[in-house]
């Protein structure tokens, strides 16, 4: 198991991720241990037969996992047979019915409204010179906090006007996308006077250096742009709103397939469930906050 939490230090998971992998990893090779199972031997069935252990009521008369917790289980499970290099039986396994808040998608007017009217508070440099691009980035080419991490300064062409996306461990393909016109100045200019140079190959440096870092910058991004968010009386909610909501425009603009490429994702039927999501959040939403009389 050491070397499992090596190689999920070595991608950038930092110590709470890695503590919890190796919670539920060694819970589930505990569990196959009883049953003289050996990792490589599991089936799909029992995969399930673990899930339903994990549904049942604890000795004690405590209530058995959550369903949350025991989706957060599989995702970790996940990522023990990626690193075991090995068929993963979990892939795609999820229990159904986990609740969310109802989170409404935005237009591409207010995806602008959200980019545009953004002013960085922050006090540390390279946050304030970078806060505005990274947000670029999230709203107009979708990236997430290891996205922007791989990014190294030799993948982005500001002449093509592209920025080359490395592939990630956790099942992101890469891909080049186009950058709007408006960030390629910001880029340029941010490249040649504020960014950190001598430090790392990324392209944001120093916060790039170590995965945690960029997501404290990332957690003090959002709460900027939320409260100024929300002073244009956009309900932003959480940051994985505006990668749904651009998702979802892509699929409309440009079909399945091409916002499989635009989004990473290895899989079709993975870009597949925004678009049901998309019917999902928009019923639930309506019903919440405009119920038929």
């Amino acid at each position: 198991m050491n070397d499992f939490i090596l190689h999920l230090e070595k991608n950038g998971y930092v110590a709470k991720s890695r503590q919890r992998a190796e919670y539920y990893a060694t819970d589930y090779q505990n569990w196959l241990n009883q049953r003289n199972l050996e990792i490589q031997e599991a089936t799909y069935n029992d995969l399930l037969n673990y899930i339903g252990h994990l549904q049942k009521p604890t000795s004690a008369g405590g209530q058995g996992s959550s369903k949350s917790k025991i989706n957060e289980s599989l995702r970790n499970i996940r990522l023990y047979y990626d690193y075991l290099q090995i068929p993963n039986i979990a892939y795609g396994v999820k229990i159904r019915g986990e609740q969310h808040e109802s989170m409404p998608l935005f237009s591409e007017a207010e995806l602008d409204k959200i980019y545009q009217s953004f002013t960085t508070q922050s006090q540390k440099g390279y946050w304030r010179f970078s806060d505005k691009i990274i947000l670029g980035l999230i709203v107009y080419q979708c990236l997430d906090t290891r996205d922007i991490f791989r990014i190294e300064l030799t993948d982005l062409n500001l002449e093509k006007g592209t920025v080359y996306i490395p592939e990630g461990i956790k099942r992101k393909a890469s891909r080049t996308l186009k950058l709007e016109s408006h960030q390629i100045i910001p880029l340029h200019d941010y490249i040649q006077k504020h960014r950190e140079k001598d430090t790392t190959e990324k392209l944001f440096s120093p916060q790039c250096t170590c995965l945690g870092r960029l997501q404290g910058q990332l957690k003090d991004l959002f709460k900027q742009v939320k409260q100024q968010a929300q002073e244009n009386e956009i309900n932003l909610i959480r940051f994985n709103q505006i990668r749904q909501s651009r998702i979802t425009l892509w699929i409309k603009q440009y079909g399945l397939r091409k916002t499989q490429y635009m989004g990473g994702f290895r899989r079709v039927d993975n870009v597949e469930r925004y678009r049901q999501q998309d019917t999902e959040d928009l019923s639930e939403y309506v019903n919440k906050y405009h119920p038929l009389q």
